[in-house]
């Protein structure tokens, strides 16, 4: 616990020397401002959910793709694996952080415009975890690319993919299937966390889904992570 503890203060202050956290803090003030002027209009609940998978969670998911690249590029990999330190305690360390950081935005965007109006613990853990779902996406996706275009290319498809239960979120389909991706489990707690009845089943399925999906996503992710730069 003390070396995870330890990594996550080092990996918060290397966000924030290669300017990561102030931009993402930067990024959201701008959307916060936008919310402020809109958040009058109707429906804005899903005008939030949609910002807050614009941009906590995806600004998670890109910097932590650059962040690995620039520590590779930089040689950090090379001293930092063969130091005695364990490279799970490394990769969690680096999705805490930046999931944590993403999860401060979302919650300034929705304090913004709904006040204390809504669940907190069912939107915490839906837009926690889908900030650590992405950044475990966006790890999978460096192990498999070597420099920053190469990457961007290559999160788009997925990117795509990923988003495809937002579909179902805006009324265009209806289609069962977009309900086992693995961010349907924290858009329906998002969602539901908007109302003071949410629907219980679609509440405990978003934490079942997560419970299940995270676990699953991360080892993939650990393994290619492990075979592709690790053994560089």
């Amino acid at each position: 616990m003390k070396e995870l503890f330890n990594q996550l203060k080092w990996q918060f202050l290397i966000f924030y020397k290669n300017n990561i956290i102030p931009m993402i803090l930067g990024i959201t003030f701008f959307y916060i401002l936008v919310i402020y002027l809109l958040k009058d209009v109707g429906n804005i609940e899903k005008f939030i959910t949609l910002l807050i998978f614009n941009e906590p969670t995806m600004v998670g998911f890109i910097f932590i793709g650059l962040a690995i690249i620039l520590e590779k590029d930089q040689g950090v990999f090379s001293a930092l694996f063969v130091a005695p330190i364990n490279h799970h305690i490394y990769l969690v360390a680096k999705i805490v952080t930046l999931s944590a950081v993403s999860l401060i935005c979302a919650l300034g965007m929705v304090l913004m415009a709904k006040g204390t109006d809504f669940n907190v613990l069912h939107f915490t853990v839906g837009a926690f975890s889908a900030c650590v779902l992405f950044s475990i996406v966006g790890i999978y996706i460096v192990s498999q690319t070597q420099d920053i275009l190469h990457y961007m290319l290559r999160s788009i498809p997925i990117i795509i993919l990923i988003g495809l239960p937002f579909l179902n979120y805006f009324e265009f389909t209806d289609l069962r299937i977009l309900k086992l991706f693995p961010v349907q489990g924290s858009l329906y707690l998002i969602a539901n966390s908007y109302t003071a009845m949410p629907l219980m089943s679609e509440v405990i399925f978003g934490y079942v889904s997560i419970a299940v999906w995270i676990p699953i996503l991360y080892w993939i992710a650990y393994r290619s992570f492990s075979s592709s730069l690790v053994n560089v």
